[in-house]
């Protein structure tokens, strides 16, 4: 089994953190993709986040945790446009009818701060692949 230094596991536990993700949005908003078509971004965005992840963890070079890196920060983009859109920012004053608020109270409310899922893994992943703080190595395992 091969020896992965802190980084490259901080990188693995973001990548894990996103296929988790692209399971818990596609269950969570199963029901309103048809009708929401910004649904999709968190979906999609997860799935692309554990790709990325996955790839930047098994080949480990320059560009794949530089590109790793770019998408944790369009992360932070997804979380708080989601956190936009789960407090209501997307409704048009317009579009709330009679009907529509009927509808409204037949859903399940939405979970505030679960867009910030996407926040923390970005956080996490930055901060472990970030070349300001290496992963600190034991004396014993240099001299070897």
């Amino acid at each position: 089994m091969k020896h992965y230094s802190l980084n490259r596991l901080l990188a693995l536990i973001a990548a894990t953190g996103f296929a988790f993700l692209f399971a818990d949005t596609l269950l969570e908003h199963w029901d309103i993709l048809r009708q929401e078509p910004m649904a999709w971004i968190s979906v999609i965005f997860s799935a692309v986040g554990c790709g990325v992840g996955a790839i930047a963890v098994l080949r480990w070079t320059d560009r794949s945790v530089r590109l790793l890196h770019l998408t944790l920060l369009a992360s932070l983009l997804v979380g708080i446009a989601g956190f936009y859109f789960h407090i209501g920012g997307d409704e048009d004053a317009e579009r709330r009818t009679a009907a529509g608020q009927e509808h409204e109270s037949n859903e399940k409310p939405k979970p505030l701060l679960a867009p910030f899922a996407f926040d923390g893994l970005a956080v996490i992943g930055l901060l472990g692949t970030a070349r300001k703080w290496p992963a600190e190595v034991k004396e014993s395992l240099r001299r070897t």
